[in-house]
């Protein structure tokens, strides 16, 4: 004897797929007739807020929309990004050396700088070749620390026209004067601290038991009434809402 499996399962499934796929609940991205309704849902779950928000009903607002091209594998499993490893040159470490090295690296500077380089490579008549090399995006760093070490020139200091501390005998006198207000004003903010500290965790102490006693209150409305429900059932037979009425079993 031949019997055939009940389409209703799969065609109720196929419906609110396609009604959760226009809502972003859910998207029909596989082939829709599977050998089980449970199975179908898990080959073809989208979710939104997975795995909190899902299913959502249609009409359902949703924040953003998520898929994923596997069976059933949650996405946060796949921000799997290590940081891929990479040259001098940020060249990445899969690509052959011999590609790789073969890449020229240059310089990029803004076209409107173009004109104050064209300046000083005319001015400086030493420094016209790597201005040009700015200039037409031809700049290596081989070449840009040729010009460095070539034209740079080290700094020199004039100590004597550097200002030292001075402070007058005025200022002097008053050294012990202002270290006792540097002392009052660290005192002042910790007393400050203390008193803060203290009131803050009063205030929390004091709410938390508020919550307490207002919780206990809740608690004993409840088992009063399931006291007074007891009794209700119990003293007031004519009362009574959907008694059972016994079999004499029990």
């Amino acid at each position: 004897m031949i019997t055939s499996r009940p389409f209703t399962p799969i065609l109720g499934s196929v419906v609110m797929l396609s009604l959760l796929s226009k809502t972003g609940a859910a998207s029909l991205r596989q082939p829709i007739l599977r050998s089980s309704s449970v199975g179908l849902m898990n080959q073809q779950r989208g979710c939104a807020f997975w795995p909190f928000a899902w299913p959502r009903l249609p009409g359902t607002p949703t924040f953003y929309h998520t898929t994923w091209d596997r069976d059933f594998d949650p996405y946060v499993e796949e921000d799997n990004n290590p940081e891929i490893p990479r040259n001098d040159y940020g060249v990445p470490a899969h690509i052959p050396p011999e590609i790789g090295q073969s890449i020229k690296h240059t310089f990029h500077v803004p076209p409107q700088y173009y004109p104050f380089l064209k300046k000083l490579g005319d001015d400086t008549p030493d420094l016209k070749p790597y201005t040009d090399m700015l200039i037409n995006g031809e700049m290596t760093y081989e070449k840009y620390e040729e010009m460095f070490y070539r034209f740079a020139k080290p700094l020199k200091i004039y100590r004597s026209r550097i200002p030292q501390p001075y402070r007058t005998d005025a200022e002097i006198a008053q050294e012990d004067s202002v270290a006792w207000e540097g002392a009052w004003y660290s005192f002042r903010q910790r007393i400050m601290a203390d008193y803060y500290t203290q009131y803050r965790f009063r205030d929390h102490l004091i709410g938390a038991l508020i919550g307490f006693a207002i919780a206990a209150i809740m608690v004993d409305q409840h088992r009063q009434s399931r006291v007074d429900m007891k009794l209700y059932y119990l003293e007031a037979p004519e009362h009574k809402i959907n008694w059972v009425k016994p079999r004499g079993d029990l």
